[in-house]
Parts: C-alpha cells; sequence; structure tokens
C-alpha cells in the first residue's frame, strides 16, 4: 500500500497533519511511531543545523570587520584575545537574556561560546562551541561542537570534521532529545567569497546516535552525501537511513537541490511527503 501524508515541521510546534484518501485505520501503530520518530530526527536536524548557520553568519561578520566585535546588534558578537597575540581567540555570540528575532524570524537567547585556535581556512585550525542557557524558538541547546579543518580533500575542497559530545535538546514540554555525531562537512560553494554568507555551500556526510523526544533511540546514516544551500536554511537533497529502537528502517530523501522545503520520508511501501517550514 503506498500512502501520502503531509507533514508539516516547524521550530515552534510540530504538527502532524493527515491528508489521504485511506481510511485513518490504516495508519498503523508502527506507523505512528515511525512518524513520531522521523518527525523528531528532522526537527533535531533543523535546530542543529540552525547553530552552524549561526556560527557561519558570525564568521563572515568578523571577517569583513577585521574581527572587532559588534556590540550595537542582536546578537551581540564579542571577540576576547590575550593583548599580546591574535589567536587563540574567545567569540561569543550573545543574543542576550530575552528572546531576540534573527534571520527567518527564529527567536534565540542566551550565548554560543566559540573558542578558536586559527583561522578557519588553515588547515588543522579548531573551532570549540559551547552553549550557555542558549534557547532556540523555547528549546535549550546543550553540549559540545568542535570543528576540525582538515585541509583539502581529493575534490579539492576545504572540508572539516564536526563532532558532537553531549548534545542534547530540551523541548518545552520538557521533554529531551539526545545526540552524539560525528560529520565532515565539505565547502563546496563560497570559499572564495567568505565575507559573503548567502553563497556558502556544503555537503554532510557521517552519522549520529542518540534518543528522540519519544524515548526511542535511533542510529542516523547518511547514505547519500547531504546537500545545504545558506540561502535555502534546509537541506535541499542527499538522503539518510534512519534506524528506530533497532527495529524500523526509515529512508529519509531531501530531494534534487531544488530550494523546495520539501522531502520524503519512506517506511517500507509507505512514503509521507514533509514539507519543511
Amino acid at each position: 500500500m503506498k500512502m501520502k501524508i503531509i507533514l508539516m515541521i516547524t521550530l515552534m510546534i510540530s504538527i502532524v497533519t493527515f491528508y489521504s484518501c485511506e481510511k485513518q485505520e490504516d495508519v498503523t501503530e508502527d506507523n505512528k511511531v515511525v512518524l513520531e520518530s522521523g518527525e523528531s530526527d528532522i526537527v533535531e536536524d533543523i535546530i542543529w543545523n540552525a547553530i552552524d548557520t549561526d556560527i557561519e553568519y558570525a564568521g563572515n561578520i568578523l571577517e569583513s570587520n577585521g574581527f572587532k566585535s559588534v556590540t550595537d546588534t542582536c546578537p551581540m558578537i564579542i571577540v576576547e584575545y590575550p593583548d599580546s597575540v591574535f589567536y587563540p581567540r574567545t567569540i561569543t555570540i550573545d543574543y542576550g537574556d530575552n528572546y531576540c528575532e534573527t534571520y527567518f524570524g527564529i527567536m534565540k537567547k542566551g550565548k554560543l561560546v566559540i573558542e578558536v585556535n586559527a583561522p578557519i581556512h588553515y588547515p588543522g585550525s579548531i573551532r570549540r562551541i559551547s552553549f550557555e542557557d542558549f534557547h532556540i524558538n523555547e528549546h535549550k541547546i546543550e553540549g559540545v561542537k568542535t570543528l576540525t579543518n582538515m585541509g583539502f580533500n581529493d575534490a579539492g575542497n576545504l572540508n572539516f570534521d564536526a563532532i558532537l559530545t553531549g548534545g542534547k535538546i530540551v523541548f518545552p514540554d520538557g521533554r529531551e532529545a539526545t545526540r552524539e555525531s560525528n560529520h565532515n562537512r565539505e565547502w563546496t560553494k563560497g570559499i572564495e567569497n567568505p565575507t559573503y554568507w548567502w553563497d556558502n555551500e556544503w555537503l554532510l556526510t557521517g552519522g549520529s546516535t542518540g534518543s528522540h523526544r519519544d524515548g526511542k533511540t535511533y542510529v542516523n546514516t547518511i547514505t547519500e552525501p547531504i546537500l545545504v544551500k545558506a540561502m535555502c536554511h534546509f537541506a535541499v537533497s542527499g538522503t539518510m537511513e534512519l534506524l528506530i529502537q533497532n527495529q524500523f528502517l526509515l529512508v529519509l530523501d531531501f530531494g534534487d537541490g531544488e530550494c523546495d522545503r520539501i522531502a520524503t520520508l519512506t517506511f517500507g511501501d509507505m512514503i509521507w511527503e514533509i514539507e519543511l517550514d
């Protein structure tokens, strides 16, 4: 049986809406488990990707102004380093104690703290990101993310190992999602213009493990590199396998590269269309 279901994902509220000519009882308990866990995984990916976008955005602002602090906007971007040397330095992206609205209408508060040992383009450079009471639209973020410049790969692109340890998202209702991840990010476009953020494109490979907010464990493996475009805010192509409770295998397909917010989630012969919002 093949069935189409529209799954709307938002950072404010996650809603599952069923549109089908099939009877509601055809949506089995297994399918409901898959939908809830699949929805959770997508929401979590959007949140973690939003953090990567914040870091790149702040980095480009600092590249363009000579790495001087910016304190007249929200967020404030504060640069600290010893008087005698330029590195290491600490960059704090401070959204304040109250929410302020950022790009795409996303509300944030708290701090992202980035420790940097060398310029981003230098092979071996490391950025260590931690969180201080940091929230995205009522979702609290915890953990440590480390990005290491691995130099140029065989395709001639800079690539970075991105490792997340102790990752946690606390949802507005108090439920928690955990994550440990090991990814590689290949910078495929935009490197020639580092001060302009919107033309950046990345290919993501690797995977993650953890538990979703419904308490179910998962293993997440990228089977075809996922393309992320800064101008689109969401992944636009690539596929991922999601194994829930070591029992249910889902395939998430982000599309053909168009910035259309559409992805598909497949479980057996069931297919759900997803609109990322």
